[in-house]
């Protein structure tokens, strides 16, 4: 009934009252329903980018390699790549260079589904399951760093009513009927490496509870890649001969209300920091179907709306200083009535983890708070015993990762390298000084010094930008006390 009222009290009750007297109410009703318009855009924006995403159901017949570049299942199953994210795809923004990925998204509308995590898994070997709502918050967090056992999970929706299925170890709500679900999986670039990662992921999973099987589930993230499969108009030349034909932005400005009144319709349950804005925005749709002047008013906001969203979220402006000119989003992953962050995540690295599982550190600047560009030579230093703290035993590990303008990985590298970190102090590839500390060096062009070429990340050759991932962090890092090094031009 509320929402079926509320549109008809936007409209001042006397709008044409004489000499004009009606004029500042209905102005001022314009700039309220302006105002909402644009801060719905901002809260659902996430929810829009999520909900295109499960087009996969249609397009899957079987977990696969989407196009041959990024993991895409049919509903409720996980498909998977059986190495890195490829670093020629130009359609998802900032993936890790550090873990091989299963992905997919739940319809809980139709039931509860099963989530496999691994039974037999290497010491000290980093792996995790992500859960998130509609709205890309975080609501589960399984994996090595936070010590899950291996087995079955029930995942349900917020209409699901029933008890623990015998030899389950737990019930995971989700807020939202639509979840989606990330598996990843750490790989050393050494083929035993890799072939360890893949041993795990075939032990991640999703499927339907009506297809569970008794005992461990297995599953198979070779076979996932090749099957390549691609949209319709879309063949495997095109792509080849022009990667940039699938960069297109994921939420359609000019389609984004009817996108989003079709993920409300979908969810039409909530979790409770979205709830109220939930409300709001069925009542910004209903207005804007009932009178076109509103429409267009309610267009238009969207439009500027999506502009601002888009020049504010870049690696030079996101988050907030943690020292040296690094930046983060302290509450990354768990965002609860956060929407802005949210948005500008969804943007430019969509499906965070929870900051406890990882921190994401990134920067567009040197320490001159100048743009990063590959024309120039850069350095970071690690003073001795100064290396990013994380908990090795649960599977932690970091890496510095290199992006152009765009936030995708360079196409090509001299070195092979998109990435550096802890996969190359392990392989004893990189040289420290002899007063045992480290610098890093990032350019385009290779050093001449033997050592400096040891220690290089390639750049592009225009503008780039950089993430250090640390994966299950130390309270050192948590908290702020540790602090990366700056990024000194040379």
């Amino acid at each position: 009934m509320a929402v079926s009222i509320r549109p008809l009290a936007m409209n001042p009750a006397h709008p044409d009252l004489t000499n004009a007297a009606g004029v500042r109410a209905r102005l001022a009703n314009e700039q309220y329903v302006e105002s909402l318009a644009r801060i719905s855009y901002y809260w659902g924006y996430p929810a829009v980018n999520t909900f295109g995403r499960t087009d996969t159901w249609q397009v899957m017949q079987a977990p696969g390699a989407t196009m041959g570049l990024f993991p895409g299942a049919p509903k409720n199953r996980l498909g998977y790549l059986d190495d890195y994210m490829s670093a020629a795809q130009r359609k998802v923004v900032t993936p890790n260079n550090d873990t091989i990925y299963g992905a997919g998204f739940a319809d809980l509308a139709e039931g509860a589904v099963v989530i496999q995590t691994p039974r037999d898994v290497p010491q000290g070997h980093y792996w995790t399951i992500q859960i998130v709502d509609l709205f890309t918050t975080v609501t589960h967090q399984l994996g090595s760093a936070s010590g899950t056992p291996g087995g079955k999970l029930l995942l349900v929706g917020p209409g699901w009513t029933g008890e623990r299925p015998a030899g389950f170890l737990d019930v995971l709500h989700s807020p939202t009927n639509v979840a989606g679900v990330f598996g990843r999986s750490f790989a050393a670039r050494t083929p035993e490496a890799k072939a360890r990662a893949r041993a795990v992921l075939n032990q991640i999973g999703m499927v339907p509870l009506g297809q569970d099987e008794p005992g461990p589930l297995t599953f198979d993230c070779e076979a996932s890649a090749r099957n390549k499969v691609f949209p319709p108009g879309i063949t495997e030349q095109m792509v080849t001969a022009d990667p940039d034909i699938l960069r297109v932005r994921p939420v359609d400005v000019t389609a984004f209300w009817d996108d989003l009144e079709e993920a409300l319709d979908f969810n039409p349950v909530v979790g409770a920091d979205d709830a109220p804005m939930a409300d709001q925005a069925r009542t910004l749709l209903a207005l804007r179907k009932a009178d076109p002047v509103w429409k267009a008013l309610i267009d238009h906001a969207a439009l500027e709306a999506d502009t601002e969203l888009h020049d504010g979220a870049t690696y030079h402006q996101v988050g907030v200083d943690m020292g040296n000119g690094w930046q983060r989003q302290q509450n990354a992953g768990l965002w609860g009535t956060d929407w802005f962050g949210r948005a500008q995540a969804a943007v430019i690295y969509i499906y965070v983890n929870d900051f406890h599982e990882a921190l994401y550190f990134i920067r567009g600047t040197d320490a001159r708070d100048t743009l990063l560009h590959g024309r120039y030579h850069y350095a970071m230093t690690f003073s001795p015993d100064a290396l990013p703290p994380v908990d090795a035993a649960r599977g932690g590990f970091w890496s510095l990762t290199m992006y152009d303008q765009d936030y995708f990985m360079p196409a090509d590298s001299p070195n092979g390298r998109h990435n550096i970190g802890t996969v190359n102090l392990d392989a004893n590839e990189l040289r420290f000084a002899e007063d045992g500390s480290l610098t890093l060096h990032l350019s385009h062009e290779s050093p001449t010094d033997e050592v400096a070429q040891a220690n290089w990340l390639p750049a592009p050759d225009s503008q780039f930008a950089l993430i250090v991932r640390a994966y299950v962090p130390t309270d050192p890092l948590l908290g702020g006390t540790y602090q990366l090094p700056n990024v000194q031009r040379l």
